[in-house]
């Protein structure tokens, strides 16, 4: 004859082993990435000139509008659109709309500019601008290794790496 306590221990047993091989199988569950409803007609806009001097084509230049929730149950932290150039004379004009997702479930917000310069090294030249921070003016050095942008131009001449150096000038309009 069995003892209580041996029953009890094989009655525990089988609820723990189910208990586990659930949490173990349910860790293996991913779940679908979420993926932000564009508006299909945005209509609150922010535009900006960019002037590089010396100047760089298109081609050499990308820019980002980088979106974070503001709702916290959102399951994604952070997404980005590529952001068009309009030439328009040696500068290029862009518009970044504030309201480019229509998506309940994380209440979008524009957050950020990131441009990236020489597409060689992958924009390895990059820097980010926060939105209403008014003119914005970066010196930045291109180097495929280790491209650089500062805030003074002195600091970007006083830094030793080689490479031809740019003024960056982002204007709100």
């Amino acid at each position: 004859m069995e003892s209580a306590a041996s029953s009890t221990v094989r009655s525990g047993l089988r609820l723990i082993v189910p208990l586990m091989l659930s949490a173990l199988l349910g860790a293996c569950v991913t779940v679908a990435p979420h993926t932000p409803k564009l508006n299909p007609a945005p209509a609150k806009t922010w535009f900006y000139l960019l002037d590089i001097e010396p100047a760089l084509p298109a081609s050499e230049v990308r820019v980002e509008a980088l979106y974070v929730p503001s709702k916290p149950e959102c399951p994604l932290r952070q997404v980005g659109t590529d952001v068009p150039l309009e030439p328009q004379g040696l500068n290029y004009r862009m518009t970044v709309y504030l309201d480019r997702f229509d998506d309940p479930l994380c209440g979008w917000r524009f957050n950020q500019l990131w441009l990236g310069l020489n597409k060689e090294s992958g924009y390895a030249t990059r820097f980010s601008v926060v939105p209403g921070g008014g003119d914005q003016t970066r010196w930045c050095r291109l180097n495929p290794e280790h491209g650089v942008c500062m805030l003074r131009e002195q600091d970007i001449l006083d830094y030793k790496v080689p490479g031809t150096v740019h003024r960056v000038r982002l204007m709100q309009q």
